[in-house]
């Protein structure tokens, strides 16, 4: 069966930062685990370029439209290679065979009954270029760009999102943890649970930048169709079909939460298709407690320039060892080469290089599979404790939690790093026994090897360094492929992380 990871379709109006990065990482984390565990998954990410906002934009720089959505749409695209992402499917809104969908699936819902025109005043925020309900305002500002928004009236298309309220409530008891972390799923149950539900305004009037309404040519579809089912184009690109969106995993940032967690799965229900199967949910980066985002520029933070400086593996290390995806966290540079250096560089990278020396020094690259038979009660107690770690780590990838993953991994790491330090290998022409010296180095660079393994969906690059001196490729490893009493060849011992200055 194929599985699907997703990205959020990113609005292309302007140059993408470190928020858009930390989605696209946590996606591709998910995505290289579900890999690692022997499933066929696809990684789709792709651009919003529709919308009065963006056609504002090209305007105001005296750009033609199209030219400014490509420009925006290829900087969305090269974000990707230097953080180590190679997405299978970039989908793009202008894309023809995209417009196609989207003019069928609004002709479905016309059809059943769920579209019809009418009038729409409320409190509209031009950033976000949608409109807010008064709960969800503090005072008359926006929630996410905290501007103040403005009263608009207009003709539009309606979706009867009422219609699916109920069926959306039953979904969500029946179905606990299809939102994680768990309390983003209680917010929108609590949402639901708080009473009808007003019907959804999907098209836009006096805006000729975007795909034109098959039944009224004066209106646009608006984006809660336009760019939500840009998954589901995605995926019958790759020869699924549009029941696939039941293997999907949603990764998204808490701010467009109630778009893919209420909006996306009514619509769903209307077109009688099965919901994503899951919603990993993030907080946000922020920048002296500022979110990062496009609208404000003081928090525009170059994803490149970090890493290039913490390298592309330092940074996905870092935006996932420093905070849980429930809490949002602040940008420190500082900080981060604090823990990239601690972890990766010291705890890490350090231990495979001097274990590996000794192996290649002493043994001739070589211990056999026979030294696991008479391994003393030390070395089988670390080993004990290592298959625990290691199967926390797969429990926390499991349940999408990446912070959980490197917390198990560096515990693991720490116990091995007192291990090796108290039985000091190195002292072998000093007092070590040769036989001491070998099941410590064997028992290390089986830990090594499979903590090298476990963290690989979060640092390739590193991981794949390490596997490479035991003559092991990622291409090849699913997680349980190598045991914890494995022979040891190892073919050099370099260094395979220099510290970040």
């Amino acid at each position: 069966m194929t599985t699907f990871t997703t990205t959020p379709i990113f609005y292309a109006n302007g140059e993408p930062h470190l928020g858009h990065a930390y989605s696209g990482i946590l996606a591709d984390i998910c995505h290289r685990y579900q890999r690692l565990a022997g499933h066929n998954d696809v990684l789709i990410t792709g651009t919003d370029e529709h919308g009065k906002k963006i056609a504002s934009t090209a305007e105001a720089h005296h750009t033609d439209i199209r030219e400014f959505v490509d420009q925006k749409s290829a900087a969305f695209s090269a974000l990707w290679r230097p953080l180590v992402i190679e997405p299978d499917v970039f989908v793009r809104t202008t894309d023809t065979y995209h417009k196609a969908h989207i003019t069928e699936v609004w002709s479905r819902l016309l059809a059943k009954g769920d579209i019809y025109l009418g009038a729409y005043s409320g409190e509209y925020c031009v950033a976000c270029e949608q409109y807010y309900s008064e709960r969800d305002l503090n005072g008359r500002q926006c929630p996410v760009h905290g501007r103040e928004v403005e009263t608009i009236s207009e003709p539009t298309y309606l979706f009867k999102l009422e219609h699916y309220r109920q069926s959306l409530l039953a979904y969500y008891h029946a179905n606990p943890g299809v939102i994680t972390p768990l309390h983003y799923q209680e917010a929108i149950i609590e949402q639901l649970e708080a009473g009808p539900l007003e019907d959804l305004s999907v098209s836009r009037i006096n805006n000729n930048w975007g795909v034109e309404v098959p039944n009224d040519q004066e209106h646009t579809v608006y984006v809660w169709i336009d760019a939500l089912f840009g998954y589901i184009t995605a995926i019958t690109s790759q020869d699924g079909s549009e029941q696939d969106i039941a293997n999907t995993v949603h990764v998204l940032g808490k701010d467009i939460l109630k778009f893919h967690a209420l909006y996306w799965p009514c619509l769903l229900l209307a077109l009688e298709l099965p919901l994503p199967r899951k919603l990993v949910v993030h907080s946000w980066w922020t920048i002296e407690g500022e979110k990062i985002s496009k609208s404000n520029p003081d928090t525009i933070v170059n994803p490149e320039v970090f890493a290039k400086r913490l390298t592309a593996d330092g940074l996905r290390y870092a935006l996932v060892r420093q905070k849980p995806l429930s809490r949002d966290g602040n940008v420190s540079l500082s900080e981060f080469i604090e823990t990239v250096n601690a972890d990766l560089a010291n705890s890490f990278a350090n231990l495979v290089k001097r274990n590996n020396t000794l192996i290649t020094q002493y043994f001739a690259g070589h211990i056999s599979q026979d030294n696991a038979i008479a391994l003393d009660d030390e070395c089988l107690l670390l080993l004990s404790s290592a298959e625990e770690y290691i199967q926390q780590a797969a429990t926390a990838y499991q349940s999408f939690s990446p912070f959980e993953v490197t917390l198990a991994l560096k515990q693991l790491l720490d116990e091995t790093n007192g291990f090796f330090h108290h039985r000091s290998p190195w002292l072998m022409n000093k007092g070590k026994g040769s036989q001491h010296v070998r099941q410590t180095c064997f028992v290390v660079a089986n830990i090594v090897r499979q903590i090298a393994i476990a963290i690989s969906p979060i640092t390739p690059i590193l991981a794949q360094s390490v596997l490479s001196e035991f003559g092991l490729s990622l291409k090849t490893l699913k997680w349980e492929s190598v045991a914890f009493t494995d022979e040891v060849n190892v073919t050099g011992a370099k260094s395979h992380f220099q510290r970040v200055k």
